[in-house]
């Protein structure tokens, strides 16, 4: 009998005789019978150890106590074997002393938009995407941010199985020698993952593991196919082109082996929050070239294999910002991304309502690659966090993951991340379905000009919006919905985006709007400005032509009042982009957007004139104006949204209701505030 800790696996090896036919060990499907200490019997995957003929079985310690191996079965190549005679290698019992740290996750049973752990609590996934190691061999740098990230109070960490990164089981990068042939697995890789793994156990941070990435079945979009060893083109390649993976019979058979072998090796660990099969399906040539139907059976097929196989029952998801693609069908949960011009806009809102979708969703990325900032500001990683206070601020349930983690490791950050974390639980919201997003005015001396920037850069919003946007300074919802770029009408199967654009609009004064565009397909293209239904702008470019380096700008005057005003590319063929409207008014420089009901308000300010400024500005204060508070005791508390602390103690305020107006305190780039109702 031995023992084992309460982060690694319950472990058994043993020895199965050679299976006729069979020369690929990873192909071997065998599976073992393991008996926990509350004599509950589980049959679980056993995957080849890659010495001689031995094979492992892992059990997950979740209760204290006597572990013990019982037979064997195998089910390869779809023949059946009760009973196969193996030779245990190891000891047939384990006694386990302490139990695992981490209570497992999964989807809320009373609540189709939530996650839940096993001890009852909610699950509020908060954390960062480390797609693959910074600067050092990837084991040490996990452990290392591991550790970071459970000391910032974060609990959610994005993986890929990338091959650059010394994660891709069967293919490695060139310096490391040849990749596995096709049905192999590197178990240099292999045993990388182990380390990890254990180390988010014992660290208690969840993972999502991605399994596939786009850029390894793309010849457009980060494209690596050509070096994948699937290739045909390459030494022991088998796929002619990237489309195959998804209908290739040997390629699926492969693939769920590989899964299988995951599976087997990994599914112990309640630190794996979910298995994502894609990362950004929708740019493999599969999606572009219009074969969402076959990409999304393969999707179902996976999904049903894994599940068959996973005794633990993780939760499976992939990455496609389509809210409504097939691929979802069988996903425990939605996965998007969102890279906008407009970042303090774009995660406020998805493609659809939160209320209407049958399960949990949250930006698994985000990030500035489309912001309209310097790279130096970028570098300095200013970008990174108010795109996730907006976020916590909008329609779901839980902040979008930045994409750019590495950073705020690298440069000792992470705490700003944790501090969104704290706001969120210390002040019990992040169980607060009923808040509703809102954004009030906030007075001040200084003023900015009103522009209005793209948010959904090539993002699928099959309606053509139609937005309300404010000229008081409110940060209208309807901010997230405008296109960043307008398709032609006629557009490739599977690929629906926008193109045209209608916003209403009431001026207190007389103005002079002007639509900038910043470039055109190279096919061609058109602009439309129609303002109350009266043509007011066109321009046709020609194929082959685009608008120089400093944008094209089309000015019109605008009288006083409401106004109807559309932007359209009425014919293309290609698509253009319209990066910014300039409404020609100054707004406040300070803005807010919160969630609110009857009984809390919380919000989030910021400085629009210096929210990313390389040097920290002196102060502005202004007044927030609340609309429709209700009457009673109130208690306000001004957060620093940096540390995640208060700023001193609260407040308290009594209101008739109403309109409640609220000092602020000085705000360098941004902070935070909370007003509770104590009493009616």
């Amino acid at each position: 009998m031995t023992g084992a800790g309460a982060a690694t696996p319950v472990s058994f090896v043993f020895k199965a005789p050679a299976l006729d036919g069979v020369r690929n060990p990873y192909a071997r499907e065998l599976w073992a019978e393991v008996t926990t200490p509350g004599d509950r019997t589980l049959l679980l995957p056993a995957f080849y150890s890659g010495i001689g003929d031995r094979f492992v079985v892992r059990a997950r310690p979740d209760a204290v106590g006597l572990y013990r191996f019982g037979r064997v079965a195998e089910t390869t190549a779809g023949v059946h074997h009760e009973n196969v005679a193996i030779s245990l290698i190891t000891a047939g019992e384990v006694k386990i002393t302490e139990r695992m740290r981490l209570p497992v996750v999964g989807l809320d049973p009373d609540d189709a938009h939530a996650f839940r752990r096993a001890d009852g609590k909610l699950f509020y996934p908060a954390g960062s995407n480390l797609a693959w190691a910074h600067g050092e061999p990837c084991v040490p740098y996990y452990q290392r941010a591991l550790k970071a990230f459970a000391g910032a109070n974060l609990n959610w960490m994005r993986v890929w199985m990338a091959h650059w990164g010394q994660l891709n089981l069967d293919w490695i990068p060139a310096e490391l020698g040849a990749s596995p042939p096709p049905g192999g697995i590197d178990h240099r890789v292999a045993e990388n993952w182990d380390h990890i793994v254990e180390a988010a156990e014992a660290s208690g941070v969840y993972l999502q593991i991605v399994l596939q990435h786009h850029g390894q079945y793309s010849s457009t979009v980060n494209p690596n196919w050509e070096e994948n060893p699937w290739n045909a083109a390459n030494p022991g390649g088998f796929l002619q082109s990237p489309v195959e993976f998804f209908t290739s019979p040997d390629a699926q058979l492969i693939t769920r082996l590989k899964y299988r072998y995951i599976v087997a090796r990994w599914g112990w660990s309640p630190a794996i929050f979910a298995w994502e099969f894609f990362n950004e399906v929708h740019w493999t040539d599969a999606m572009r070239q219009g074969h969402e139907a076959e990409v999304a059976r393969w999707h179902d097929e996976m999904a049903d294999y894994v599940r068959s196989i996973d005794v633990y029952q993780h939760l499976i998801t992939t990455s496609t910002e389509n809210l409504q693609s097939p691929v979802y069908a069988r996903m425990d949960y939605y996965q998007p991304h969102q890279y906008s011009a407009n970042p303090l806009a774009a995660p406020r809102r998805f493609a659809l309502p939160v209320s209407s979708l049958d399960k949990p969703v949250f930006y698994g990325e985000i990030g500035d690659d489309q912001q309209l900032v310097s790279d130096e500001v970028k570098q300095s990683g200013l970008t990174i966090m108010p795109p996730i206070w907006a976020s916590v601020m909008g329609e779901g349930r839980f902040p979008a993951q930045p994409w750019d983690g590495w950073k705020l490791l690298e440069q000792n950050r992470l705490g700003e991340l944790g501090a969104v974390v704290r706001f969120v639980v210390l002040n019990r919201l992040a169980g607060r379905a009923d808040l509703a997003p809102f954004s009030p005015m906030v007075e001040c001396t200084q003023t900015v000009p009103l522009r209005i920037f793209g948010s959904q850069i090539w993002q699928h919003r099959p309606a053509q919006p139609e937005l309300h946007v404010h000229t008081d300074g409110r940060e209208a919802l309807d901010l997230a919905e405008v296109p960043g770029v307008l398709a032609g009408p006629a557009q490739k199967p599977g690929l629906v985006f926008p193109s045209r654009v209608t916003c209403h609009l009431d001026f207190p004064r007389a103005t002079t709007v002007t639509v900038a565009v910043g470039a055109v397909g190279q096919n061609g293209a058109g602009l439309r400005v129609m303002l109350d239904g009266v043509e007011v702008a066109k321009r046709i470019w020609p194929a082959a032509r685009a608008p120089d380096a400093a944008w094209e700008k089309f000015p019109f005057p605008v009288p006083a009042g409401p106004h109807t005003l559309e932007l359209a590319n009425p014919a293309g063929p290609d698509w253009i982009a319209v990066p910014c409207v300039d409404l020609g008014w100054e707004t406040p420089a300070l803005a807010a957007i919160g969630r609110r009901s009857d009984d809390v308000i919380a919000l989030w300010l910021w400085r629009r004139d210096a929210l990313y400024a390389l040097e920290t500005p002196a102060p502005l204060a202004g007044t927030m104006v609340l609309d429709e508070v209700a009457a009673g005791e109130w208690s306000l508390t001004w957060w620093d949204s940096v540390k995640g602390t208060p700023l001193g103690k609260p407040v308290a305020l009594r209101h008739a209701g109403g309109t409640l107006r609220v000092a602020t305190p000085g705000i360098e780039r941004h902070l935070a505030a909370v007003l509770r109702r104590t009493k009616d």
